[in-house]
């Protein structure tokens, strides 16, 4: 019998751990892929969200001011091609995100935007769930 209750403790106190330690998980600014890139490319001028990318722990996977196609990454990709993207482009523009603002009287929950990153709004249209700020890499900071 008490064999069965040290089993019973070791185990809880190991859910425990796991609960309260869990497992790495992708944060903001943790590098992501989108699974749909428009035809043509993204646009510099606007903002995409991929919002149940499993990818991020946050689910949000954020495309900002790039310009080009991420299925065409070229290290020697030549200024303004609209064909490729550098790796770098993509390190500074392709990023998980989460949702920092919501409208008022939204009682969704939002995050906290870590260093590096601003609160923006980003999605003025939209459902409930998805329309509002997310983080965004501060313009003023290089990508580290």
């Amino acid at each position: 019998m008490s064999t069965k209750l040290l089993e019973l403790v070791g185990f809880v106190a190991i859910a425990a751990l796991f609960f309260v330690a869990g497992c790495a998980e992708s944060a903001v600014g943790d590098p992501c892929v989108p699974e749909n890139v428009p035809v043509g490319g993204f646009l510099a001028s606007e903002t995409y969200l991929e919002t149940s990318s499993v990818q991020c722990a946050t689910r949000v996977c954020l495309v900002r001011e790039l310009a080009g196609d991420t299925d065409n990454v070229e290290p020697d990709c030549p200024g303004g091609a609209a064909t490729c993207v550098s790796p770098s482009d993509v390190e500074r523009s392709v990023y998980c995100s989460c949702r920092c603002g919501a409208p008022e009287g939204n009682s969704l929950p939002t995050c906290g935007c870590p260093g590096g990153f601003i609160c923006e709004e980003v999605l003025e249209t939209g459902g409930p769930g998805i329309v509002g700020s997310y983080c965004v890499r501060d313009p003023t900071l290089e990508v580290q």
